[in-house]
């Protein structure tokens, strides 16, 4: 029995080691079968167009060695000669340090814009539509871009200075630009201001309606009048345009009727604000800070366009009226000897300027905005360092002295033309310092 047992066992211990010696079986439990798909013939499928990456950050980068360059080819060179007839199918290339290229579109538009800018100076300014929106300087993308000619000038700055003001300000949105090189069809023709065009779009600031009031709109398009009031009558109906809605985006040229009922709804908002002002209930109609600081900004630079008017926009949005943005600094502006509120009774203010309320806040808004406007004359010598070659080669091909504008060339607009650019420079400091200082003696005493 003993022999038999340890056999067993000897039998049970050789089967446990044969079988620890096999190899591990896996158990492969089959899963649901698939659906028939198309077959996959890749030789019948074009394979997809890559998109290029955006560029990170402003396409034009903030430091630069030397201006920008844009270049700009209209098909067969073509010459731009019209204000409202678009020249398409134009290229444009932006380059910066060493030729490197920043910028291309093979499908832009361009015209002439401006009024006495366009019709009367020699050096024109132009208005570009990209094919696709584009962020030049980090400040937004848009499609419409300006190029400004600042051909009566002498400082080529006073519109970039006094933007520079509004962006110190509440006004919502102010637009940004710098200064380039211009090429158009192989001809040299300067230095320009590439810069934003005011317009509601995208990263702009949002209204319901755009409005612009100027004397010299009234014969091109159809627009509304308006009474405003100046001291204490009902002034001249001036012309307004409702810049947005754009009335292009209604087939306004074909069928005006289209954009009437936008026009008849606005200009109602228009007139709703416009006497509660005259009643002295404005306060839940117009946003107070920026109506000061657009009127501070005005007087800072001695623009006396609001006095007839010109260029003067104001949005409205969510049952209010908003001042700005600011717009065309370049005639009679940061020249000396004014120590007076010269725009005290331009639109709304002859009103506004006798209501105590808003006079107490455009006293704080002085005294809160007065030392940032004081380093305005530093950021002058800023901008001035930046285009001063660009500027002595710009005098060379556009003198604005003496004006041939005029039959005995001696006319000027702002009496630096006939200058030296450092002179100019010097006289429109000192002039802004001057009018801070007189500013700050007649606003306290309203």
């Amino acid at each position: 029995m003993t022999f038999v047992r340890k056999h067993i066992f000897s039998a049970f211990l050789a089967l446990g080691l044969l079988l620890a010696c096999q190899p591990e079986q896996v158990v492969i439990v089959p899963g649901p079968k698939p659906e028939p798909g198309p077959v996959n013939d890749t030789a019948a499928v074009d394979p997809p167009t890559p998109v290029p990456p955006e560029p990170a950050g402003p396409i034009i980068p903030d430091e630069m060695d030397a201006l920008p360059c844009v270049y700009i080819e209209t098909p067969g060179r073509v010459a731009v000669r019209s204000k409202t007839i678009w020249v398409e199918l134009a290229t444009i290339k932006i380059t910066g340090d060493e030729g490197k290229v920043l910028y291309q579109d093979d499908s832009l538009k361009i015209r002439g814009r401006g009024n006495s800018t366009w019709w009367n100076y020699p050096k024109k300014p132009y208005y570009i539509k990209l094919d696709h929106q584009a962020d030049f300087y980090g400040t937004g993308k848009s499609k419409k871009w300006v190029l400004l000619a600042n051909w009566m000038d002498r400082t080529l700055l006073r519109n970039q200075v006094a933007f520079e003001a509004s962006r110190r300000t509440s006004i919502e949105w102010t637009p940004y630009g710098r200064f380039v090189e211009l090429y158009l069809n192989g001809e040299h023709l300067g230095n320009y201001w590439l810069g934003e065009k005011i317009n509601v779009e995208g990263s702009k600031f949002e209204a319901e309606y755009l409005f612009t009031f100027d004397t010299s709109d009234s014969n091109e398009r159809d627009f509304f009048s308006t009474g405003t009031y100046r001291a204490n009558v009902r002034q001249w109906n001036c012309p307004v345009e409702v810049k947005y809605p754009d009335r292009d985006d209604y087939d306004y040229d074909t069928d005006p009727s289209k954009f009437r009922p936008i026009l008849t709804a606005a200009e109602q908002t228009l007139k709703t604000m416009t006497d509660a002002i005259a009643a002295g209930n404005f306060s839940d109609v117009i946003d107070i800070d920026s109506f000061c600081d657009w009127y501070l900004v005005h007087e800072l630079c001695y623009n006396m366009e609001p006095n007839h008017p010109k260029s003067c926009f104001f949005h409205w949005r969510g049952g209010k009226m908003y001042a700005g943005p600011v717009w065309d600094f370049d005639w009679n502006t940061f020249t000396p000897n004014h120590n007076t509120l010269d725009i005290s009774n331009s639109l709304w203010y002859s009103r506004l300027l006798k209501n105590s309320a808003f006079k107490a806040r455009l006293k704080e808004r002085w005294a809160e905005l007065k030392p940032s406007f004081e380093t305005l004359p530093d950021y002058i010598d800023e901008q001035a360092d930046i285009i001063w070659e660009s500027e002595w080669n710009n005098n060379q091909m556009w003198p604005c002295y003496p004006n041939p504008v005029t039959e005995d060339g001696s006319g000027m607009v702002n009496h630096d033309e006939n200058l030296s650019y450092q002179e100019a420079l010097d006289r429109m400091k000192d002039a802004l310092r001057s009018r801070i200082s007189a500013l700050d003696k007649r606003i306290p005493a309203l």
